[in-house]
């Protein structure tokens, strides 16, 4: 956090999350076979793995026997493309850079066919197919009808998760990326205070790491929140068409993630003409009510409000209807060359709730007036793509989408006796955030063995947020009990009371990269380049109006206002200030121009060992800078080395097993948001006035006297600051190690498999406010004593742990003096997480008849920091939480993390009972979250134990992590139903119930034990819910595919 006292800034912002938590909205046919005469297919594939998680195409590998030669033909009919590779040598081939589709592959020997199979392929995975000469030549209107098989694919040294179309269509899945993102193992739902509803629900958090520290791409371009890592872009439902889930384990061809990487493949336009559209509803009516939240066992019965078990917020009515029409259009512009693809959605959602808490009978009588909250959310999606074949050798790609979220709210009262609201609008606000993408990829064949790739592409996020009644000529005016001279009038033209976001916000982002791949012998080489840019233009203007003129009066008229700053008293500036009356003109506004550069290079070799062993070996370098609004850098790194291996054995020789392993390390940089007051200067100043009069109109006083300068308790009067003060000189990137070892094997129409991780955070940037380190070095260096105690520091990013290099001007000279700090003098542990897991899976790929997968993980979340975030009190402040603030607050902060959950099963499948009717179901079990006691530090005068509840300590006594056991476990079965009629080819209905069982358990609870003003008082908040999972609710769909 920032500010100087840092105390009362770090836990204010805390306290304000903690004040919104009100606001949160619970928001096929047969498989892969070949119908054939007088011919043995092989069929390779492999969906369910993919080998690069940002990948946007597949490859087609195989090998004819040792001592044959010929030529292999690869053709997709679906779309003409048709590619030709001489094989010689040892048999090897292996094409790159193939769309997802079903391709004929055969063997061409004096121009004569003497072998063919079939072969489904799917963006960032292998697919082997195996060519024998003799086999019979016939492929006559080969057929591919699903796309399961349980082929393993040997080619990749990984084992994410890839979700289809199919899938879709066929499970019980809510329509986002989050939903989608949960199937994977060890992967959870992080706090619900990282939400954002419409745009999504709790961010997913994969292997421990913070929701912060995902990278989301589509079609390989990256979609995730430049400002802050917190949400992505979505795109219409129906215009997805494969979603890999990647939880660790990548090539060095990409980067930017500690967490995990979810890339989305749309669809694209083939020689046939498809349409369709769906009309999906969810009534309010068939939702569960919420649970209401009540406060926990604080030990207070005063017959007030806050005492134990009495409501904190009323949910039951927190309901919300929504209705979803989304259409697609796709075919060939010119056969064989030219496609084009095109899907549309609209989902408009209608609810309602209370938006106040109980928490005193001031809030509860303030609820009568603002306390009910109903709103409309309409988000517009659209997708455009076109694949030109421009030869056989080159094809090109154009994709563009957008993703609108706009917001309508309204607030009117609400009565805590009865839970009764009215229709009196009272506030509310409209927002609208519009993100549109473009992209272009381009694949080249150059030879036989090399294939040149290039992506490049922008986009653009406007931002609109306009209060209800909002006057930009108005200032805000208040007046405080008592504090209003007799016979005046203090009108205001200002009603909103919303902060203001700066007109032409907006996030820009523009992402490039080339890649270059060659084959010679038993090795092939891949090296590249990409380059990312991200640009926001923020600010906040926290005061409607521009300013705030409060109205104050001091009960003794001659006690200064601010003696630190020079300002004098109400009785010296005479008049009514003689009887204590006084005003204070506050300014607090921000407006930032941030910029964050990312790039990378990497060289990979893919090595054929032996015919059955396979390892890769690769080196990735990354650079980042991040720039402030005068475009000056002040966190920079120019080297990032990353190197990853990787192996995989083809146990068998088959396909059918497969043993594999992977390391590496892996980079995230800063987003750009950590400039915003860390490095950029704000306005946040104050003015003392005694006055003669107050304007009829906007409430604003007149006749004014100055009491003194104006001040700023930060120091923040809008003056850029020194961009080498803002971070450690020598500022190491944040980035673990992680480690997978497992096998997986193919038995008798069954996958089966199991893979041990292990992740470990190695450096962590966060910011330090301790001045004290300073102040000794200062002291010892012969500065001012007199002057290094009056030095405010601003807190400055940091690698905790570590020695770190910083300059500061603390004698207030005006020059930085250099400051060389070891681990020890800063008093900061290193950052640690550590996460160890177990995945065992079993997969029964679909046969005309049943599909099921069981993923169970056994893991262990462990350290003192969760990384970018701050979960424990739902702290969104991106590389700049209260957690490295002082080291006092880092006492006995070790132990089991937020994102522990030890024990997880998920489990999903359909049934095909009859060809027209398909049931089908979800369950996810997940043990509880582990829970803690938070506290005062013991020893009050020490300097770092100014921040109030937010120590490891209850009661005085050291209190680790989770040494206050675990909330219940979360567990949750969603089922679903799809009637596809004969009589109406082409349409399906379907009904899908989620939380069939209506458990609603608790997600996390507030572990601030006491107040922030008394070390001794239990807070009435102590151990209440802060939010439960969602309720049961249905949801009816139709849909007609043409």
């Amino acid at each position: 956090m920032r500010g100087s006292p840092p105390r009362d800034r770090a836990f204010s912002r805390i306290e304000a999350i903690m004040k919104n938590e009100k606001n949160e909205q619970p928001i096929r046919r047969r498989p892969p076979a070949l119908r054939r005469s007088l011919l043995a297919l092989t069929l390779g594939m492999a969906l369910g793995h993919a080998a690069l998680a940002q990948e946007t195409a597949g490859s087609i590998f195989g090998r004819i026997p040792d001592g044959q030669t010929g030529t292999v033909v690869i053709e997709n009919r679906e779309t003409g493309l048709k590619r030709e590779i001489a094989v010689t040598g040892d048999g090897r081939f292996r094409v790159p850079g193939l769309p997802n589709g079903t391709y004929r592959v055969h063997l061409q020997r004096d121009g004569q066919v003497v072998a063919e199979a079939a072969v489904v392929v799917t963006a960032g995975a292998g697919s082997e197919v195996q060519l024998l000469a003799g086999q019979p030549t016939e492929l006559e209107a080969y057929v591919v009808t699903a796309s399961r098989g349980n082929a393993i694919d040997v080619s990749t040294v990984e084992s994410p998760v890839v979700i289809t179309t199919e899938d879709l269509k066929n499970m019980p899945i809510a329509p986002n990326l989050t939903a989608i993102s949960l199937l994977a193992p060890g992967v959870i739902a992080g706090d619900s205070a990282y939400s954002d509803p419409p745009r999504f629900s709790a961010l997913p958090s994969f292997g421990g790491s913070a929701v912060s520290e995902n990278a989301y791409y589509i079609n390989g371009y990256p979609v995730t929140n430049p400002l802050t890592n917190l949400g992505y872009s979505e795109l219409p439902f129906n215009a997805i068409d494969q979603i890999q889930l990647s939880t660790g384990g990548y090539g060095v061809e990409y980067g930017r993630a500690t967490g995990g990487v979810v890339n989305v493949i749309t669809k694209r336009g083939s020689n046939a003409w498809e349409a369709g559209g769906q009309v999906i509803w969810r009534p309010e009516g068939l939702m569960a009510a919420p649970r209401n939240i009540y406060y926990g066992d604080n030990g207070r019965a005063l017959g007030q409000p806050g005492d134990a078990g009495r409501i904190y917020q009323y949910r039951n009515e927190n309901l919300f209807s929504s209705k979803t029409a989304s259409a697609y259009l796709g075919g060939p512009i010119i056969k064989d060359t030219l496609f084009f693809y095109a899907a549309g959605e609209f989902v408009r959602q209608d609810g309602g709730g209370s938006d106040a808490a109980a928490s005193s009978a001031t809030a509860i009588e303030n609820a009568r007036t603002n306390g009910w909250r109903d709103y409309t959310y309409r988000t517009p999606r659209w997708l455009g793509k076109l694949d030109w074949n421009i030869t056989g050798n080159h094809r090109l790609e154009l994709t563009g989408f957008s993703d609108r979220a706009k917001q309508s709210v309204d607030l009117t009262g609400m009565d805590y006796t009865d839970f009764s609201h009215n229709d009196v609008k009272a506030g509310g606000y409209y927002r609208d955030d519009k993100t549109t993408t473009w992209i272009a990829n381009y694949t080249g064949y150059l030879t036989d063995s090399l294939t040149l790739s290039g992506m490049f592409g922008r986009s653009k996020t406007d931002h609109v947020n306009e209060p209800y009644q909002y006057n930009p000529d108005c200032p805000s005016v208040t007046v405080a009990p008592g504090a209003g001279i007799e016979g005046f009038t203090y009108p205001t033209c200002q009603f909103a009371t919303d902060t203001l976001t700066p007109a032409g916000a907006n996030d820009k982002t523009r992402n490039g990269r080339l890649d270059l791949e060659y084959r010679v012998g038993d090795h092939t080489f891949k090296a590249g380049y990409d380059y990312n840019r991200s640009e926001s233009l923020m600010g906040e203007e926290f005061y409607p109006g521009g300013s705030w003129w409060e109205y104050l009066r001091s009960d003794d008229p001659n006690t200064p206002v601010a003696p630190t700053f020079g300002i004098g008293s109400p009785a010296s500036g005479g008049g009514h200030g003689l009887q204590g009356y006084y005003v204070i003109h506050h300014v607090n506004f921000g407006r930032s121009t941030l910029k964050v550069e990312q790039k990378a290079q990497y060289i990979k070799d893919l090595w054929q060992v032996t015919d059955n062993v396979l390892l890769e070996l690769g080196l990735r370098n990354e650079q980042f800078a991040n720039y402030n609004s005068a475009g000056d850098t002040f966190a920079k790194k120019n080297r990032q080395l990353a190197p990853r291996f990787g192996a995989t054995w083809d146990v068998r020789g088959d396909s059918t097993l497969k043993v594999f392993a992977n390391a590496g390390r892996y980079h995230l940089a800063l987003p750009s948001q950590v400039a915003y007051r860390g490095a950029d200067g704000i306005v946040n100043t104050q003015e003392a006035y005694v006055y003669t009069g107050v304007d009829p109109v906007t409430g604003a006083p007149t006749g004014l006297t100055p009491l003194g300068p104006r001040w700023s308790e930060n120091n923040e009067f809008g003056q850029p600051k020194d961009p080498r003060t803002v971070a450690a000189a020598n500022l190491r990137s944040h980035y673990q190690d992680a480690a997978t070892f497992g096998f997986e094997q193919a038995i008798s129409g069954f996958n089966v498999g199991a893979k041990a991780s292990y992740r470990t955070l190695r450096s962590a940037i966060d910011d330090t406010c301790d001045a004290r380190p300073f102040r000794r070095a200062a002291l010892a260096n012969g500065l001012d004593p007199e002057a290094v105690a009056d030095w405010q520091f601003q807190c400055a990013l940091f690698n905790p742990g570590y020695a770190n290099t910083f300059y500061q001007d603390v004698d207030g000279n005006g020059v930085l003096e250099r400051y060389d700090l070891s681990a020890a003098d800063l008093r900061y542990d290193k950052a640690k997480r550590k996460y160890y897991a177990i995945d065992l899976f079993f997969e029964r790929p679909f046969d005309g008849t049943w599909y099921a997968r069981v993923d169970y993980t056994f893991s262990r979340n462990w350290g003192n920091t969760e990384g970018q975030l701050q979960s424990d009190y739902g702290q969104d402040d991106v590389s700049q939480t209260i957690t490295w603030d002082y080291p006092e607050l880092m006492e006995h902060a070790n132990g089991l993390l937020p994102n522990h959950r030890k024990h997880q099963l998920k489990a999903r499948g359909y049934y095909q009972f009859t060809p027209e009717w398909m049931l089908s179901g979800s369950f996810v079990y997940a043990s509880g979250r582990p829970r803690n006691c938070i506290g005062y530090y013991p020893d009050p005068d020490n300097e770092g134990a100014g921040y109030g509840s937010y120590y490891y300590y209850c009661n005085g006594v050291p209190a680790p992590r989770a040494s206050y056991g675990s909330l219940p476990a979360i567990y949750r079965f969603d089922l679903g139903v799809r009637y596809a009629p004969g009589w109406a080819k082409g349409m399906t209905f379907s009904a899908d119930v989620f939380n069939l069982f209506n458990r609603q358990s608790a997600q996390n609870v507030v572990e601030n034990r006491f107040l922030n003003t008394s070390s001794s008082t239990v807070s009435a908040n102590w151990d209440r819910v802060r939010s439960y999972s969602p309720p049961r609710y249905i949801q009816f769909s139709a849909r007609y595919d043409w």
